[in-house]
């Protein structure tokens, strides 16, 4: 297990939070060396896609040493997933907490899906991450990470849903893996034909037919 394994999974249990949903910012849970090499890695990435992310690279990018990348995040595989979670952090956070202070019922729903709908309109963090995905599909080590990672965020969409708890995670989680995959095909689209593509509306129809399965009754457009 590697130093920012250890810190997250310290910060998890002394919030009592399952550990993909941390509200800590994953840079802020790393040491000064280890964030200077996500930095550099994060520029690569957005300057060179997937294939600029070499080791020699990252460690001459941020003057530190191809040892030290080791240390602190294992081995590439290591890198790139704490890559993809500092891709999400933020918005992952903005979901939870807009959620939690809206009530329960479609104001809590809209406040999901409008954040959702921001997710998928920053075209941006998507293009890092789209570069980063088919090469997750292909390696084994990355794939099982980055399915961990799918898997945090599913449980993030349950928990903005639910924030008590109360109702049956079986009941929620095909919800959430259907509205991530709208998230990340709206992206695509909204990357490929940012004019033609309008996420807005999409996510709209989304909601009118959520609101029924979430809440327990239909509700009326405002």
């Amino acid at each position: 297990m590697t130093p920012m394994d250890k810190k997250r999974r310290s910060l998890a249990r002394g919030r009592g939070l399952p550990e993909p949903l941390l509200l800590e910012d994953p840079m802020e849970a790393l040491p000064p060396t280890a964030q200077r090499i996500l930095a550099a890695a994060q520029r690569l990435l957005a300057e060179g896609g997937f294939e600029a992310l070499t080791l020699s690279a990252i460690a001459r990018e941020a003057r530190e040493s191809k040892a030290s990348i080791g240390y602190h995040f294992g081995n590439k595989a290591g890198l790139v997933t704490a890559l993809v979670d500092s891709l999400a952090h933020d918005a992952n956070r903005g979901l939870i907490e807009e959620t939690a202070a809206a009530p329960p019922g479609a104001a809590r729903v809209h406040a999901l899906i409008d954040g959702e709908t921001r997710i998928a309109a920053d075209a941006e963090s998507f293009r890092s991450f789209f570069e980063i995905l088919p090469h997750a599909l292909r390696d084994p080590d990355l794939r099982g990470r980055v399915a961990a990672l799918y898997d945090g965020y599913r449980e993030t969409v349950v928990r903005c849903v639910d924030v008590t708890g109360r109702r049956a995670t079986s009941e929620l989680r095909p919800f959430a893996m259907l509205m991530i995959a709208i998230v990340d095909g709206l992206a695509i689209q909204h990357g490929l034909d940012p004019g033609g593509a309008d996420v807005r509306a999409a996510t709209e129809l989304w909601e009118r037919l959520a609101r029924p399965l979430l809440t327990g009754r239909p509700v009326a457009d405002p």
